[in-house]
Protein backbone atom coordinates (compact mmCIF):
# COMPACT_ATOMS: atom_id res chain seq x y z
CA UNK A 1 0.00 0.00 0.00
CA UNK A 2 1.27 3.38 -1.27
CA UNK A 3 2.70 5.79 1.76
CA UNK A 4 1.27 8.88 -0.30
CA UNK A 5 -1.84 10.50 -0.23
CA UNK A 6 -4.04 12.24 -2.76
CA UNK A 7 -4.86 15.95 -1.95
CA UNK A 8 -8.40 16.65 0.02
CA UNK A 9 -10.74 17.30 -2.23
CA UNK A 10 -11.19 21.70 -2.94
CA UNK A 11 -7.42 22.20 -2.37
CA UNK A 12 -5.83 24.44 -4.94
CA UNK A 13 -3.29 23.53 -7.62
CA UNK A 14 -0.10 23.61 -6.81
CA UNK A 15 1.44 26.99 -8.25
CA UNK A 16 3.24 26.89 -11.58
CA UNK A 17 7.75 25.96 -11.31
CA UNK A 18 9.49 29.22 -11.16
CA UNK A 19 11.69 29.74 -14.02
CA UNK A 20 15.24 29.05 -13.54
CA UNK A 21 17.97 31.64 -13.11
CA UNK A 22 19.95 33.60 -15.64
CA UNK A 23 23.26 31.95 -14.14
CA UNK A 24 23.62 29.11 -11.56
CA UNK A 25 23.79 30.54 -8.34
CA UNK A 26 27.43 29.78 -6.26
CA UNK A 27 28.55 26.72 -5.04
CA UNK A 28 28.38 26.10 -0.75
CA UNK A 29 30.07 23.19 0.14
CA UNK A 30 29.10 21.54 3.36
CA UNK A 31 31.37 19.96 5.51
CA UNK A 32 31.22 15.76 5.33
CA UNK A 33 29.55 16.40 9.83
CA UNK A 34 26.96 18.84 8.25
CA UNK A 35 25.82 16.82 5.74
CA UNK A 36 25.18 13.74 7.99
CA UNK A 37 23.09 15.85 10.64
CA UNK A 38 20.90 17.16 8.21
CA UNK A 39 20.30 13.62 6.65
CA UNK A 40 19.42 12.53 10.36
CA UNK A 41 17.63 14.95 11.09
CA UNK A 42 15.30 14.24 7.87
CA UNK A 43 15.33 10.56 9.02
CA UNK A 44 13.97 11.39 12.71
CA UNK A 45 10.98 13.60 11.45
CA UNK A 46 10.57 10.80 8.82
CA UNK A 47 9.80 8.49 11.22
CA UNK A 48 7.98 10.94 13.36
CA UNK A 49 5.74 11.47 10.84
CA UNK A 50 5.38 7.50 9.56
CA UNK A 51 4.72 6.55 13.52
CA UNK A 52 2.27 8.85 13.69
CA UNK A 53 0.52 8.62 10.72
CA UNK A 54 0.44 4.50 11.36
CA UNK A 55 -0.92 5.06 14.35
CA UNK A 56 -4.19 7.36 13.79
CA UNK A 57 -4.40 5.32 9.92
CA UNK A 58 -3.07 7.87 7.59
CA UNK A 59 -2.64 6.95 4.49
CA UNK A 60 -4.83 4.10 4.90
CA UNK A 61 -2.92 1.61 6.66
CA UNK A 62 -3.93 -0.80 9.93
CA UNK A 63 -2.03 -2.44 12.31
CA UNK A 64 -0.62 -5.87 11.76
CA UNK A 65 -2.40 -8.74 12.61
CA UNK A 66 -1.56 -10.33 15.78
CA UNK A 67 -0.83 -13.88 16.17
CA UNK A 68 -3.40 -14.27 18.73
CA UNK A 69 -7.19 -13.38 18.77
CA UNK A 70 -9.85 -12.46 21.32
CA UNK A 71 -11.27 -16.08 22.18
CA UNK A 72 -15.00 -16.63 21.22
CA UNK A 73 -16.97 -17.20 24.43
CA UNK A 74 -20.51 -18.83 25.12
CA UNK A 75 -19.96 -21.66 22.59
CA UNK A 76 -20.61 -25.44 23.48
CA UNK A 77 -18.79 -28.19 21.49
CA UNK A 78 -20.74 -31.41 21.09
CA UNK A 79 -18.84 -34.86 21.52
CA UNK A 80 -19.69 -38.57 22.24
CA UNK A 81 -17.62 -41.59 22.85
CA UNK A 82 -15.99 -43.69 25.40
CA UNK A 83 -17.57 -44.11 28.71
CA UNK A 84 -13.84 -45.11 29.96
CA UNK A 85 -13.33 -41.50 29.78
CA UNK A 86 -15.77 -40.08 31.15
CA UNK A 87 -14.84 -39.19 34.67
CA UNK A 88 -11.72 -37.16 33.23
CA UNK A 89 -13.73 -35.79 30.50
CA UNK A 90 -16.29 -34.57 33.69
CA UNK A 91 -13.41 -33.05 34.92
CA UNK A 92 -11.67 -31.36 32.17
CA UNK A 93 -14.79 -30.30 30.86
CA UNK A 94 -15.82 -28.38 34.08
CA UNK A 95 -12.24 -26.85 34.58
CA UNK A 96 -12.42 -25.25 30.81
CA UNK A 97 -15.36 -23.82 31.19
CA UNK A 98 -14.12 -22.06 34.31
CA UNK A 99 -11.23 -20.86 31.99
CA UNK A 100 -12.80 -19.76 29.02
CA UNK A 101 -16.57 -19.60 29.42
CA UNK A 102 -17.10 -22.24 26.78
CA UNK A 103 -18.95 -25.45 27.40
CA UNK A 104 -18.05 -28.77 26.07
CA UNK A 105 -21.32 -31.27 26.18
CA UNK A 106 -20.02 -35.16 26.26
CA UNK A 107 -22.30 -37.79 25.60
CA UNK A 108 -20.49 -41.02 27.52
CA UNK A 109 -22.93 -43.46 25.62
CA UNK A 110 -20.07 -45.68 24.60
CA UNK A 111 -17.23 -45.86 21.84
CA UNK A 112 -19.47 -47.41 19.19
CA UNK A 113 -21.99 -44.25 19.38
CA UNK A 114 -19.17 -41.83 19.56
CA UNK A 115 -17.79 -42.95 16.16
CA UNK A 116 -21.14 -43.65 14.58
CA UNK A 117 -22.41 -39.93 15.58
CA UNK A 118 -19.28 -38.45 14.56
CA UNK A 119 -19.31 -39.98 10.85
CA UNK A 120 -22.88 -38.96 10.65
CA UNK A 121 -21.76 -35.31 11.70
CA UNK A 122 -23.83 -35.22 14.81
CA UNK A 123 -20.36 -33.87 16.84
CA UNK A 124 -17.44 -32.39 16.57
CA UNK A 125 -15.84 -34.55 18.24
CA UNK A 126 -15.65 -38.64 19.24
CA UNK A 127 -13.93 -40.39 22.49
CA UNK A 128 -12.77 -44.06 21.47
CA UNK A 129 -10.57 -46.49 23.18
CA UNK A 130 -10.45 -48.62 19.67
CA UNK A 131 -8.46 -46.86 17.21
CA UNK A 132 -10.36 -46.45 13.86
CA UNK A 133 -9.82 -48.48 10.47
CA UNK A 134 -9.37 -46.90 7.13
CA UNK A 135 -12.46 -48.28 6.35
CA UNK A 136 -14.07 -46.42 9.64
CA UNK A 137 -12.43 -43.23 8.42
CA UNK A 138 -13.66 -43.52 4.94
CA UNK A 139 -17.26 -42.76 6.41
CA UNK A 140 -16.30 -39.65 7.83
CA UNK A 141 -17.21 -36.14 6.61
CA UNK A 142 -13.41 -35.04 5.47
CA UNK A 143 -9.73 -35.84 6.54
CA UNK A 144 -9.70 -36.99 10.20
CA UNK A 145 -7.55 -36.62 13.28
CA UNK A 146 -6.71 -38.92 15.45
CA UNK A 147 -5.13 -37.74 18.98
CA UNK A 148 -4.23 -39.71 21.81
CA UNK A 149 -5.67 -37.50 24.64
CA UNK A 150 -5.53 -39.63 27.80
CA UNK A 151 -4.80 -43.18 28.93
CA UNK A 152 -5.78 -45.58 31.33
CA UNK A 153 -6.05 -49.49 32.68
CA UNK A 154 -9.25 -52.12 31.83
CA UNK A 155 -9.77 -53.54 35.13
CA UNK A 156 -10.80 -56.67 35.66
CA UNK A 157 -13.78 -56.61 38.62
CA UNK A 158 -15.53 -58.57 40.87
CA UNK A 159 -17.63 -59.23 43.83
CA UNK A 160 -16.71 -62.35 46.41
CA UNK A 161 -18.30 -61.90 49.55
CA UNK A 162 -15.22 -62.93 52.03
CA UNK A 163 -12.61 -63.27 49.45
CA UNK A 164 -9.51 -61.02 50.72
CA UNK A 165 -6.91 -61.80 48.30
CA UNK A 166 -6.28 -60.14 45.28
CA UNK A 167 -7.79 -62.76 42.63
CA UNK A 168 -5.11 -63.50 40.05
CA UNK A 169 -6.43 -64.16 36.67
CA UNK A 170 -4.35 -64.97 32.91
CA UNK A 171 -5.48 -64.62 29.66
CA UNK A 172 -6.11 -68.76 29.76
CA UNK A 173 -8.87 -68.36 32.84
CA UNK A 174 -10.17 -64.76 32.15
CA UNK A 175 -10.97 -66.77 28.22
CA UNK A 176 -12.37 -69.92 30.01
CA UNK A 177 -14.57 -67.90 32.53
CA UNK A 178 -15.95 -65.93 29.24
CA UNK A 179 -16.40 -68.75 26.57
CA UNK A 180 -18.13 -70.91 29.73
CA UNK A 181 -15.35 -73.81 29.86
CA UNK A 182 -14.54 -72.66 33.66
CA UNK A 183 -18.56 -71.89 35.64
CA UNK A 184 -17.71 -72.14 38.97
CA UNK A 185 -15.38 -70.36 41.23
CA UNK A 186 -13.85 -73.16 43.12
CA UNK A 187 -12.63 -74.68 39.54
CA UNK A 188 -8.76 -76.19 39.63
CA UNK A 189 -8.24 -74.25 36.57
CA UNK A 190 -8.36 -70.87 38.82
CA UNK A 191 -6.20 -71.71 41.66
CA UNK A 192 -3.78 -73.82 39.90
CA UNK A 193 0.09 -74.03 41.42
CA UNK A 194 -2.17 -71.95 44.24
CA UNK A 195 -2.95 -68.77 42.91
CA UNK A 196 -5.86 -68.35 44.26
CA UNK A 197 -6.85 -70.13 47.73
CA UNK A 198 -10.19 -70.42 49.40
CA UNK A 199 -12.56 -69.57 46.10
CA UNK A 200 -16.26 -70.56 47.05
CA UNK A 201 -18.12 -73.29 45.58
CA UNK A 202 -20.48 -70.97 43.61
CA UNK A 203 -21.31 -70.41 39.71
CA UNK A 204 -19.61 -67.72 37.96
CA UNK A 205 -21.67 -64.70 36.69
CA UNK A 206 -19.51 -62.97 33.41
CA UNK A 207 -20.48 -60.13 32.96
CA UNK A 208 -20.06 -58.15 29.56
CA UNK A 209 -20.60 -54.75 27.62
CA UNK A 210 -23.75 -54.92 24.99
CA UNK A 211 -22.81 -51.73 23.45
CA UNK A 212 -19.93 -51.50 21.19
CA UNK A 213 -17.10 -50.57 23.89
CA UNK A 214 -13.71 -49.69 23.97
CA UNK A 215 -12.85 -51.29 27.22
CA UNK A 216 -14.34 -54.76 25.27
CA UNK A 217 -11.48 -53.55 22.35
CA UNK A 218 -9.07 -53.76 24.93
CA UNK A 219 -10.08 -56.92 26.65
CA UNK A 220 -10.57 -59.08 23.21
CA UNK A 221 -7.46 -57.56 21.97
CA UNK A 222 -5.37 -59.08 25.49
CA UNK A 223 -6.91 -62.11 25.04
CA UNK A 224 -6.40 -62.90 21.37
CA UNK A 225 -3.15 -61.48 21.57
CA UNK A 226 -2.35 -64.48 24.34
CA UNK A 227 -4.79 -67.38 22.90
CA UNK A 228 -4.76 -68.42 19.74
CA UNK A 229 -8.00 -70.51 19.97
CA UNK A 230 -9.98 -67.11 21.29
CA UNK A 231 -8.25 -65.26 18.42
CA UNK A 232 -9.84 -67.71 15.99
CA UNK A 233 -13.35 -67.87 17.17
CA UNK A 234 -14.28 -64.19 19.10
CA UNK A 235 -10.77 -62.02 17.70
CA UNK A 236 -10.57 -58.71 18.68
CA UNK A 237 -13.85 -56.45 18.71
CA UNK A 238 -15.31 -53.59 20.07
CA UNK A 239 -18.88 -55.75 19.98
CA UNK A 240 -17.91 -59.03 19.40
CA UNK A 241 -20.35 -62.30 19.47
CA UNK A 242 -19.43 -63.40 22.72
CA UNK A 243 -19.47 -67.36 23.37
CA UNK A 244 -22.55 -68.93 24.34
CA UNK A 245 -22.24 -69.46 28.73
CA UNK A 246 -24.24 -72.43 29.76
CA UNK A 247 -26.60 -71.97 32.45
CA UNK A 248 -27.32 -68.43 31.09
CA UNK A 249 -25.20 -66.76 33.76
CA UNK A 250 -23.42 -63.88 30.85
CA UNK A 251 -25.17 -60.52 31.61
CA UNK A 252 -25.24 -57.88 29.51
CA UNK A 253 -24.57 -54.04 30.50
CA UNK A 254 -24.40 -51.05 29.16
CA UNK A 255 -21.46 -48.36 30.15
CA UNK A 256 -18.63 -48.98 32.39
CA UNK A 257 -20.92 -47.27 35.31
CA UNK A 258 -23.52 -49.29 34.09
CA UNK A 259 -21.72 -52.53 34.31
CA UNK A 260 -19.65 -51.54 37.36
CA UNK A 261 -22.92 -51.37 39.45
CA UNK A 262 -24.08 -54.44 38.62
CA UNK A 263 -21.08 -56.22 39.69
CA UNK A 264 -21.10 -54.22 42.40
CA UNK A 265 -24.55 -55.40 43.25
CA UNK A 266 -24.46 -59.00 42.29
CA UNK A 267 -22.72 -61.49 44.09
CA UNK A 268 -20.01 -64.05 42.34
CA UNK A 269 -19.97 -61.70 39.50
CA UNK A 270 -17.18 -60.92 37.60
CA UNK A 271 -16.66 -58.11 34.51
CA UNK A 272 -14.33 -55.13 33.22
CA UNK A 273 -14.33 -51.27 33.63
CA UNK A 274 -12.05 -47.96 33.76
CA UNK A 275 -9.61 -48.22 37.29
CA UNK A 276 -11.78 -44.66 38.58
CA UNK A 277 -14.76 -46.76 38.21
CA UNK A 278 -13.25 -49.82 40.13
CA UNK A 279 -12.28 -47.77 43.00
CA UNK A 280 -15.75 -46.16 43.23
CA UNK A 281 -17.90 -48.87 44.41
CA UNK A 282 -16.99 -50.14 47.65
CA UNK A 283 -17.86 -54.58 46.97
CA UNK A 284 -15.65 -54.75 43.55
CA UNK A 285 -12.23 -56.84 44.12
CA UNK A 286 -9.81 -55.68 41.68
CA UNK A 287 -7.60 -58.73 40.04
CA UNK A 288 -3.97 -58.92 39.36
CA UNK A 289 -3.31 -59.93 35.42
CA UNK A 290 -0.48 -61.63 34.83
CA UNK A 291 1.79 -59.73 32.24
CA UNK A 292 4.63 -61.25 29.38
CA UNK A 293 7.04 -61.62 32.56
CA UNK A 294 4.42 -64.11 34.29
CA UNK A 295 4.28 -61.19 36.79
CA UNK A 296 0.39 -60.88 38.43
CA UNK A 297 -0.04 -57.18 38.25
CA UNK A 298 -2.86 -55.12 39.94
CA UNK A 299 -3.51 -51.82 38.16
CA UNK A 300 -1.75 -48.86 39.43
CA UNK A 301 -1.63 -45.10 37.97
CA UNK A 302 2.26 -45.90 37.58
CA UNK A 303 2.26 -49.18 36.46
CA UNK A 304 -0.52 -48.16 33.46
CA UNK A 305 1.94 -45.22 32.99
CA UNK A 306 5.03 -47.63 32.79
CA UNK A 307 2.94 -49.85 30.03
CA UNK A 308 2.30 -47.34 27.55
CA UNK A 309 5.63 -45.74 27.86
CA UNK A 310 6.85 -48.85 27.38
CA UNK A 311 5.34 -49.77 24.25
CA UNK A 312 6.02 -45.91 22.91
CA UNK A 313 8.70 -47.12 20.91
CA UNK A 314 6.01 -49.05 18.15
CA UNK A 315 5.77 -47.27 15.23
CA UNK A 316 3.20 -44.62 15.31
CA UNK A 317 1.27 -43.35 12.24
CA UNK A 318 0.68 -39.24 11.75
CA UNK A 319 -2.50 -38.12 13.33
CA UNK A 320 -4.20 -38.67 9.62
CA UNK A 321 -3.04 -42.24 9.35
CA UNK A 322 -4.12 -45.67 9.78
CA UNK A 323 -4.22 -46.23 13.56
CA UNK A 324 -5.65 -50.06 13.55
CA UNK A 325 -2.73 -51.84 14.31
CA UNK A 326 -1.38 -50.02 17.22
CA UNK A 327 -1.92 -51.93 20.96
CA UNK A 328 -1.35 -51.05 24.22
CA UNK A 329 -1.71 -54.04 25.72
CA UNK A 330 0.90 -57.09 26.99
CA UNK A 331 3.88 -53.86 27.24
CA UNK A 332 7.16 -55.64 27.85
CA UNK A 333 8.34 -54.66 31.37
CA UNK A 334 8.06 -57.09 34.46
CA UNK A 335 6.57 -54.15 36.40
CA UNK A 336 3.91 -53.40 33.78
CA UNK A 337 0.23 -53.76 33.52
CA UNK A 338 -0.83 -55.63 30.69
CA UNK A 339 -4.61 -54.24 29.84
CA UNK A 340 -3.33 -50.46 29.31
CA UNK A 341 -4.82 -48.36 26.58
CA UNK A 342 -4.98 -45.06 25.24
CA UNK A 343 -7.82 -42.89 24.18
CA UNK A 344 -8.36 -40.80 21.42
CA UNK A 345 -9.89 -37.88 20.17
CA UNK A 346 -11.43 -37.76 16.51
CA UNK A 347 -11.92 -34.34 14.80
CA UNK A 348 -11.87 -33.28 11.05
CA UNK A 349 -9.04 -31.53 9.81
CA UNK A 350 -11.44 -29.27 8.23
CA UNK A 351 -14.42 -28.66 11.07
CA UNK A 352 -16.24 -26.74 7.98
CA UNK A 353 -17.59 -30.14 7.01
CA UNK A 354 -18.85 -31.36 10.04
CA UNK A 355 -21.47 -30.83 12.78
CA UNK A 356 -22.82 -27.16 13.00
CA UNK A 357 -19.88 -25.59 11.35
CA UNK A 358 -18.76 -21.83 12.03
CA UNK A 359 -15.87 -20.25 12.47
CA UNK A 360 -16.01 -19.61 16.05
CA UNK A 361 -16.77 -23.03 16.53
CA UNK A 362 -13.49 -24.10 15.32
CA UNK A 363 -12.11 -21.89 17.03
CA UNK A 364 -13.08 -22.99 20.36
CA UNK A 365 -12.69 -26.86 19.27
CA UNK A 366 -8.84 -25.91 18.72
CA UNK A 367 -8.79 -23.57 22.09
CA UNK A 368 -10.35 -27.22 23.43
CA UNK A 369 -7.72 -29.07 22.42
CA UNK A 370 -4.57 -27.34 23.28
CA UNK A 371 -6.21 -26.81 26.63
CA UNK A 372 -6.57 -31.05 26.77
CA UNK A 373 -3.09 -31.46 25.43
CA UNK A 374 -1.66 -29.18 27.66
CA UNK A 375 -3.23 -28.37 31.15
CA UNK A 376 -5.70 -30.81 30.84
CA UNK A 377 -3.31 -33.64 31.10
CA UNK A 378 -2.28 -32.16 34.49
CA UNK A 379 -5.43 -33.54 35.95
CA UNK A 380 -4.75 -37.37 34.71
CA UNK A 381 -3.13 -39.33 37.50
CA UNK A 382 -5.51 -37.72 40.45
CA UNK A 383 -8.43 -39.29 38.58
CA UNK A 384 -6.81 -42.93 37.49
CA UNK A 385 -5.81 -42.07 34.51
CA UNK A 386 -1.90 -41.72 32.84
CA UNK A 387 -0.32 -39.31 30.33
CA UNK A 388 0.17 -40.14 26.45
CA UNK A 389 3.87 -39.82 26.04
CA UNK A 390 5.67 -36.90 25.73
CA UNK A 391 6.71 -37.40 21.61
CA UNK A 392 2.57 -38.03 21.40
CA UNK A 393 1.61 -35.26 22.66
CA UNK A 394 3.83 -32.84 20.61
CA UNK A 395 2.25 -34.98 17.51
CA UNK A 396 -0.93 -33.75 18.70
CA UNK A 397 -0.38 -30.42 18.79
CA UNK A 398 1.42 -30.13 15.95
CA UNK A 399 -1.50 -31.63 14.11
CA UNK A 400 -4.22 -29.36 15.89
CA UNK A 401 -1.94 -26.67 13.95
CA UNK A 402 -3.28 -28.03 11.03
CA UNK A 403 -6.74 -27.76 11.62
CA UNK A 404 -8.50 -24.72 9.77
CA UNK A 405 -12.34 -23.28 8.07
CA UNK A 406 -12.54 -24.30 4.45
CA UNK A 407 -8.44 -23.74 4.02
CA UNK A 408 -8.53 -20.55 6.32
CA UNK A 409 -6.07 -20.71 9.43
CA UNK A 410 -7.39 -20.80 13.03
CA UNK A 411 -5.93 -17.85 14.83
CA UNK A 412 -3.98 -18.74 17.67
CA UNK A 413 -6.41 -18.20 21.11
CA UNK A 414 -5.13 -19.27 24.06
CA UNK A 415 -6.97 -19.24 27.74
Amino acid sequence: MSAGAPPPPGASPPSPAPSPPASPPPVRRRSDRGRLLAILGVIVVVVIVLGAGATTHWFGLRPAATSTAACPTGVTLDGAGASFVNTLVTQWAYVYNSVTSNKVSYDSSSAGVGIADFGEKETQFAATDEPVTYQEVATFPGTTLTLPVTGGAVTIVYYLPGYTHHLELNASTLVGIYSGTITNWDSPLLNESGLNPGLPDQTIIPVVRSDAAGTTYVLTNYLSDDNSTWAKDVGTSIQPTWPTVPNDTERPEKGNSGLASFVNETQYSIGYVDLADAESHTNLGIAAVENPKLAYIVPTVPDTQSAIDDLAGQPIPPATGNWSAVSWVNAPGAGDYPLATLTYFLVLENPALGYDPSLANTTVLVQWLNWVLTDGQSYSSSLLYVNPPSAILTQDQQAVSSVNYNGASIPTCST
